[in-house]
């Protein structure tokens, strides 16, 4: 099947579509054919970013939503259904980074504010179009997780626990769908070129030791590409991705990228870092 139609008639939900991994998903699942529903705080940027998509020949629909209230998650479900009267595919990428700190040094209702984003809002967003999905008997949920789900990061308590929490309520609510033509998945984009990864070029060493590490990588090229993951992003969406209910794929696994490459029909994407 053509790239082009891969998507076609299917409808996405993207959170934290205004830039990074969710604006480039956005384009490229638009690009595939499906009719996108962007929702992230940031209500200008998800304008312009549904202007493109439109220009472009695509459907788009801009939702301001915040993850974390329940009444604009239903609102987010309401206008959904209202302007493409179904759900095939929900994206849970929206996240945040900070605090950044030693446990201890950190504001407690930073802490508290990045689980309710990271993890909070992927179970609220799940739970309202899970009814949904299975009445219409499938669909796809893909959460945008981290290689520090595995990692003991110095600085990024609140992060890595939120990430290691989303691999385990995607696995456990993957199990809970079984039965259904539902998958439900969990992707690690690898180190990304994304507004998240600025944010910890800035950071100072003192605050996070690793912060050089990283802005070796952004030196010598070692970063994804934004469009790089949301191949794997629209893998996962795709009929190809039917079979990986309760996987959490890495794409800085060779074997992963060669699946890509050869069921969408693109060229292998380059390794950027060892796995």
């Amino acid at each position: 099947m053509p790239i082009e139609s891969l998507l076609q008639d299917q409808v996405a939900i993207i959170t934290g579509a205004s830039q990074g991994i969710g604006r480039a998903t956005a384009l490229t699942f638009a690009r595939a054919g499906a009719s996108v529903v962007l929702a992230a705080r940031s209500g200008d940027l998800l304008q312009s970013l549904a202007a493109e998509i439109k220009a472009m020949g695509g459907q788009a629909l801009a939702i301001p939503t915040d993850v974390t209230r329940q009444t604009d998650v239903d609102h987010l479900l309401t206008l959904t259904l209202r302007a493409f009267r179904k759900i095939d595919i929900l994206v849970n990428n929206a996240a945040v980074l900070t605090p950044i700190g030693k446990t201890w040094e950190v504001n407690p209702n930073a802490w508290r504010r990045l689980i309710d984003i990271n993890v909070v809002g992927p179970y609220l967003c799940s739970r309202v179009v899970l009814p949904h999905m299975l009445e219409r008997g499938g669909g796809r949920i893909i959460n945008v997780s981290s290689g520090a789900a595995y990692s003991d990061t110095i600085g990024w308590n609140a992060y890595c626990t939120s990430k290691a929490a989303l691999n385990r309520f995607s696995t456990i609510l993957a199990a809970e769908v079984a039965q259904t033509h539902i998958a439900v998945s969990a992707m690690n984009p690898g180190t990304t070129d994304t507004p998240m990864q600025a944010e910890i070029r800035q950071t100072p060493n003192g605050t996070f030791d690793r912060a050089d590490y990283f802005r070796d990588l952004h030196r010598q090229g070692r970063l994804y590409p934004p469009e790089e993951p949301a191949q794997l992003i629209l893998w996962l969406a795709s009929e190809f991705g039917q079979d990986q209910n309760g996987a959490i794929l890495n794409l800085d696994n060779l074997a992963v990228r060669e699946q890509i490459a050869k069921d969408l029909g693109l060229p292998l994407i380059p390794a950027r870092k060892e796995a």
